[in-house]
């Protein structure tokens, strides 16, 4: 079952790739602007002071519009940088475009000598998290390299230890990228919703968040 769970998986990431990818240049634009905004509101409507956003890659959903806002809203932004252990991420405040540089995988990540980190203590009150695919119930694909999975146990731990409330986790994604259902495992990081240039969609799978997902 895990090997057939495996090969599901890799062969809807060839296929979801090569969808998000054959997309045009415009329609990304378009749609990008769109579920930021959408986002933003979201945002502002719960308040958030803190956010853990990523920076796109290639052809994924552009946060540019998102990050601009949060910066002109006062909302602190933290973004990732991938460690050389291929397995953690360490987060950092970013304050403007001047504080990435070209790091690992080719994103753009927080420079350490220009970005501050935010400490091991840091919770955010919302993760903005990519993917390949989706589905209505808050399942995700993600590229295999299990850093979202792995950051979303530890918070988990965090939070459990100090008794608060796991933030909301929050997939970004084009409507085109929705699926019925993505193959996936215990260890796999489940949304409280998904944002599109469209809706958004509650998936009604958990948290101990506060917020009305």
């Amino acid at each position: 079952m895990v090997d057939e769970r495996k090969g599901q998986k890799s062969e809807l990431r060839a296929t979801m790739k090569a969808k998000r990818d054959a997309l045009s240049i415009a329609s990304r634009a378009e749609w990008s602007s769109d579920a930021c905004a959408r986002l933003g509101q979201l945002l502002e409507s719960e308040g958030v002071s803190t956010v853990f956003v990523y920076v796109q890659l290639r052809s994924e959903l552009d946060t540019s519009p998102l990050i601009e806002w949060c910066w002109r809203s006062g909302v602190a932004t933290a973004m990732p940088r991938c460690e050389p252990d291929g397995r953690t991420m360490t987060l950092y405040w970013i304050r403007e475009w001047g504080d990435l540089a070209l790091g690992a995988y080719g994103i753009r990540e927080p420079n350490p000598e220009k970005a501050t980190p935010c400490g091991n203590a840091f919770i955010p009150d919302a993760v903005i998290v990519p993917g390949l695919a989706f589905d209505r119930t808050g399942g995700r694909l993600g590229y295999g390299a299990g850093f979202y999975d792995r950051y979303y146990d530890a918070l988990q731990a965090a939070t459990g230890i100090e008794g608060g409330l796991m933030p909301p986790w929050l997939g970004l994604a084009y409507e085109e990228q929705l699926v019925e259902q993505v193959p996936t495992d215990g260890h796999d990081a489940y949304m409280d919703a998904i944002v599109t240039e469209q809706a958004i969609y509650r998936s009604g799978r958990r948290s101990g968040t506060t917020w009305s997902l």
